[in-house]
């Protein structure tokens, strides 16, 4: 049996479980995953919880908001993708520790499947983990323009900096300097918490887009949002963070099992399994 677990706050609806267990179904391995929900609880300590799981002979955790950035700090292998971006979101639990970041290659594979040409003048807001993994990925898929909004300035300029050593067109914008001139950009990007079921909310609230625009939103639980709802009202074209929740999880699964060879056939079922959890997840 492979033991497996999700670390975060705010992750009791989240379909990991359900989604590696049925991958692990399907190719027959027999998968136990556990959720590690840190909400509202207080003294929360990174070494001792890997000693913990250690002790439960845990063999892999993806990580999830808080913890990212503290997960790379317990790492002692990275992944490339994790050195570039500075966070990760998965740790296979043996002796080296390893890392790797499967919101990056998860965003690469997300905008290829809903897009067929390169990015161009982009707005991001939110600059933790998966804003970062986001940002890179889209410089990876050659961005022109890249605005970025994160209310936490060191935090900020940190990651502009670190940005602009792979693209210089990377710029701060504040939220009413983007409402004024929203028209010049393509599309917007959520990567905060903001508006997930626990966290309710529009982070680009007074952005009216229009048809020649498209929004993503992070954010799956719920998988309309109430940006994404907006930006369908404005007849822009959007996605979901369905689509980042599945290719993740598909990379995950793959890490944790060590079956690159099953990756193709996962791949030609793609359209199956997004169905199955678009029906699922959006009401």
């Amino acid at each position: 049996m492979i033991k497996l677990g999700l670390l975060g706050n705010n992750i009791s609806k989240s379909e990991m479980p359900n989604f590696i267990k049925k991958l692990g179904n399907e190719f027959d391995f027999k998968i136990k995953y556990e959720l590690f929900d840190q909400t509202f609880k207080t003294n929360f300590n990174f070494k001792n919880f890997l000693s913990q799981i250690k002790e439960k002979n845990i063999s892999g955790i993806n990580v999830t908001f808080p913890f990212k950035e503290q997960a790379l700090e317990h790492s002692i292998k990275l992944s490339e993708e994790t050195k570039l971006v500075k966070s990760t979101n998965l740790i296979l639990i043996n002796e080296s520790m390893t890392s790797c970041n499967t919101d990056y290659s998860g965003f690469l594979n997300t905008y290829k499947f809903n897009f067929n040409k390169e990015p161009s003048k982009l707005v991001v807001l939110g600059g933790g983990g998966v804003g970062k993994s986001v940002c890179f990925a889209l410089i990876k898929l050659g961005v022109k323009e890249l605005y970025i909004i994160e209310k936490d300035h060191n935090k900020l300029k940190k990651l502009i900096e670190d940005l602009k050593k792979q693209h210089e067109q990377v710029y701060p914008i504040n939220l009413g300097e983007l409402t004024e001139n929203q028209y010049e950009f393509d599309g917007f990007l959520n990567c905060s918490e903001q508006g997930h079921i626990n966290t309710p909310g529009n982070p680009f609230d007074g952005l009216k887009l229009n048809s020649n625009q498209w929004s993503f939103d992070v954010v799956y639980t719920p998988a309309m949002t109430s940006f994404l709802k907006n930006s369908v009202k404005s007849g822009a074209k959007i996605i979901t963070g369905i689509d980042l929740f599945l290719f993740q999880g598909i990379e995950s699964f793959i890490i944790f099992t060590k079956q690159e060879k099953l990756r193709k056939k996962i791949m030609s079922n793609y359209d199956t399994i997004r169905e199955y959890y678009f029906k699922k997840l959006i009401t």
